[in-house]
């Protein structure tokens, strides 16, 4: 099993939220590197006969969702590339989502406040054939900054019977790779706390990039591929991976 793909396709980056983001930049770059964040992730199987104009609703519906008190950060866009895309368990995700919360309360509040519930069965469940959603408390390393434009998110399935030792190692190498691969802006990794929609997957994992480019250095890199092969994959069951646009 190898964390790999081909070339990333260039996509055009939507700009949302800018006043969002700009109310918010000073919390954003004040917290410390010890801080704990919830990180978000949803990933959508849009249905394939739904016209174009139905997805970007979902889309703008949930990206209008990034005003909601206590969310600091909310991406949502097309997956770029999808891995392994013809498994039983990743096959069809056609969108992800990953929003960035102070803590698990504010998560809750966004979860059940208004605009979130009118979106989701509006503009959202009437398109969608399926969804798998992890949850998971990180610090994470460096500090939360905007200064990013591209995700990769990772969903894990981890083998059972590991030692702590082993899931120690593994978070250590992702919260690794600020320091050992330039191109890799933040990373957050943790346990999953929400288990009823993440069909088995127990462990979320994002890296942020600050474009496409950097993305394809770290992708191509042999050292992160001999990382992956001999730190975190022998301990993986199964995964799903996702790059997506800011």
């Amino acid at each position: 099993m190898l964390w790999r793909f081909t070339k990333v396709n260039n996509l055009k980056v939507c700009k949302v939220g800018l006043q969002k983001a700009a109310s918010k930049y000073s919390t954003l770059v004040t917290m410390s590197a010890s801080a704990t964040v919830v990180d978000h992730v949803v990933l959508f199987k849009v249905k394939p006969e739904t016209p174009a104009d139905k997805t970007q609703a979902m889309l703008d519906g949930l990206r209008g969702l990034s005003v909601l008190d206590g969310v600091l950060q909310l991406t949502v866009a097309p997956a770029l590339n999808l891995w392994p895309a013809q498994t039983s368990w990743a096959a069809g995700f056609t969108h992800a989502l990953h929003g960035r919360y102070k803590d698990k309360a504010s998560l809750d509040a966004y979860t059940i406040s208004s605009a979130h519930v009118s979106v989701v069965e509006n503009n959202v469940k009437p398109i969608i054939d399926g969804l798998l959603a992890v949850d998971w408390e990180a610090s994470p390393s460096p500090p939360v900054e905007e200064d990013f434009g591209v995700l990769r998110i990772a969903l894990l399935k981890l083998k059972e019977g590991l030692t702590e030792e082993d899931v120690t190692g593994i978070l250590g190498t992702f919260n690794s790779y600020p320091s050992t691969f330039p191109s890799v802006v933040q990373v957050s990794a943790g346990p999953n706390f929400s288990p009823v929609r993440a069909q088995g997957f127990n462990y979320g994992y994002l890296a942020q990039f600050k474009s496409v480019k950097e993305l394809e250095e770290l992708t191509a890199n042999p050292d992160h591929v001999a990382l992956m092969e001999s730190k975190v994959n022998p301990h993986v069951e199964s995964f799903i991976l996702v790059d997506a646009l800011k």
